[in-house]
């Protein structure tokens, strides 16, 4: 058997084990998420994730959009 292929089997595998094993930590109505959403730092971390990662996301958006309009003005 290929290695590739033995190692991707190997990790499908954990990744299945480590979701039925371990309950759902990090969830709405988890207590973690309500530790994090009522503290100061935690509020801090997600207002920071939010101002970096949204801009990013719609420049991707829009760059995406933009080379699709391209490719469809370049095929006529």
């Amino acid at each position: 058997m290929n290695k590739n292929r033995l190692l991707g089997i190997g990790l499908t595998f954990l990744i299945i084990i480590f979701i039925f094993i371990q309950p759902a930590y990090v969830g709405p109505g988890s207590n973690l998420a309500k530790t994090v959403l009522s503290s100061f730092w935690g509020l801090l971390v997600l207002i920071g994730l939010t101002i970096t990662c949204l801009p990013l996301s719609i420049y991707q958006l829009v760059c995406g959009k933009l080379k699709e309009q391209r490719l469809l003005k370049n095929r006529r």
